[in-house]
Parts: C-alpha cells; structure tokens; sequence
C-alpha cells in the first residue's frame, strides 16, 4: 500500500508538471495593452452607398481610381495587433502583409496568453497578402474562386482596435491602392461601402487588417487591407491573388464546403463571429518588434 501511495504522488507531480509545460509548437506572448490614436476620434454617421456597377464585377484595368497611402514602419520594442484566418488544419493561415512586414516574432494566438509560433512567413511581392506558417491550424475557409458580382454581400470578421468585431457591408466596386512610405506597392483591389458595424461606433477598425471577408456561401472574397472611416469604406487584396500567392509555397488551397450557409446572413453576423473566433477560423496575431 505504501508503494502505492508513493506512485499516486509521483504521478500528480508529473501530471503537474506535464500541464504547465507548452504544447508543441506554442508560445506565451506578454499582456498587450492597447489604447486609442489621439486621430482615432469619433466620426459622422456613415451613409449607405450604390454600386458603381451592376451585373458581374467588371474587370480591373489600370485606369480604374487611385487611392494613396502611406505606410508607416512599425517601431522597436512595441507590439501591434491584426487578424488572421485559417488556410489549414495543418498549420496555414492568412493575414495582411502590413501585418507581418517588419516583426521580430509573429505568434497566431489560440487564447488570450498563448499561441501558437509562427515558424514561416511568405509574403506577396506586390499585394498586401501574407501567408504564415506553425505547427497547428483551425477549420479553414475556402477560397472564391467563381467571378464576384456588384452588390455581392461581404461578412467581415477579426479584431478591430484589438477587440472582437464585425462588419456587414456591400461590393461596390474596383479601387488601386497606391502605397508609399515604408513600403512601395501598387495593387488592384475591391471596395466595400460598410453598413452594419459591430461594435456600433465610428472609430477606425485598425486591427482587423488581415481579417476575411466572405460571402453567403462562408467563402473567402477578400483579405481586409485598409479602410476609410468617414467614408464607410473597407478595401480588401482580392481572392485570386490569394491563390497566386498559394501557389508560390508548398500549400494548397483549401478544397471544403462544409459550411452550414445559414451562418452567413446579416441577423446572424454577430452569433458568426463569435463562432468563428471560438474554433480559431478567425484569431488575432500578434507582431513583436524587438
């Protein structure tokens, strides 16, 4: 009996143990504490916007209308905050490649503390897409690759100034956005005029960069790469160039259509983020710059 007992402590200190060690491929990242830009003030009302188009989107060309903007480096020994969303059960993830660009580490959180280390970074050369790479991944979205129409219903999700958040909005159109600063790119883009925000303000969205936006059917139409708070407008890297960049690396895209349709309409957009977040489809990453 004695020996008995004598086991049955030797396997609780174990078990002890075993539990407070990280799991395969994790990481602890330190508390992130997030407060507002003195321009990130409240803005008027958004108005809802027509389409500048009907029928089938048209195809992007080089006159379509320029949109400038300025890019800044992120700074040492700070912490930024942005979304990604899953590519893989295996590992593959999504995000914006204004997210990634210059972090010392790149953690994909998997709660609020831990989360699992990015062990890759593939970035587009021109397009505001990239895709990471760690041990472990979540239910993926698959990607759109039919052609989109105006009016097309968009379902935004991710993490807005660091907090949950949603958006509703509606395909309007084609923009190019022209960046400058830190870095130098020109890349064709689609345009969404928000009509629903959730939280209800009119702050910037800043952090939900690299989050998806998908249509009804739960696919992928979009990665969220800037905004225009006063306008009501979301600007989103398009699906196919996506794809291109999925081609350039040793992942495929994922291939399912399991969805269960009836989460991607607008009464039901909070109740889907929270899903969503709940099976890491869509989850924050965090940039370190040391």
């Amino acid at each position: 009996m004695r020996n008995f007992y004598l086991w049955l402590s030797a396997f609780i200190i174990f078990t002890a143990i075993a539990s407070s060690l990280p799991e395969k491929g994790t990481t602890t990242v330190p508390p992130i504490r997030l407060s507002p830009k003195a321009s990130e003030k409240a803005l008027p009302p958004l108005k809802r916007s027509q389409p500048e188009g009907a029928g089938q989107l048209k195809e992007k060309n080089r006159f379509d209308p320029i949109i400038a903007i300025t890019s800044e480096a992120k700074n040492r020994g700070q912490i930024y905050t942005g979304t990604a969303f899953s590519l893989s059960e295996q590992g593959v993830w999504g995000t914006a490649q204004h997210v990634t660009a210059g972090c010392t580490d790149l953690v994909v959180l998997i709660n609020a503390r831990k989360g699992y280390r990015v062990t890759e970074v593939t970035q587009h050369p021109t397009a505001d897409i990239s895709i990471l790479k760690t041990a472990r991944g979540a239910k993926p979205f698959q990607i759109e690759e039919r052609d989109l129409s105006y009016n097309s219903e968009g379902f935004h999700f991710g993490y807005p100034r660091g907090e949950p958040g949603n958006v509703y909005s509606r395909l309007i159109g084609r923009r190019i956005i022209k960046t400058r600063g830190a870095r130098n790119t020109k890349e064709s883009v689609l345009v969404w005029a928000e009509e629903i925000r959730q939280p209800d303000h009119n702050l910037s969205l800043g952090g939900i960069s690299g989050g998806p936006i998908l249509n009804t059917q739960g696919h992928l139409v979009g990665v969220h790469i800037a905004g225009s708070v006063r306008r009501g407008r979301s600007y989103s890297s398009l699906p196919e160039t996506l794809l291109s960049l999925l081609q350039q690396t040793d992942y495929s895209a994922p291939r399912t259509d399991t969805e269960d349709k009836a989460l991607y309409q607008v009464d039901h957009l909070r109740e889907t983020g929270i899903l969503l977040r709940k099976r890491l489809s869509v989850t924050k990453v965090i940039c370190m710059v040391k």
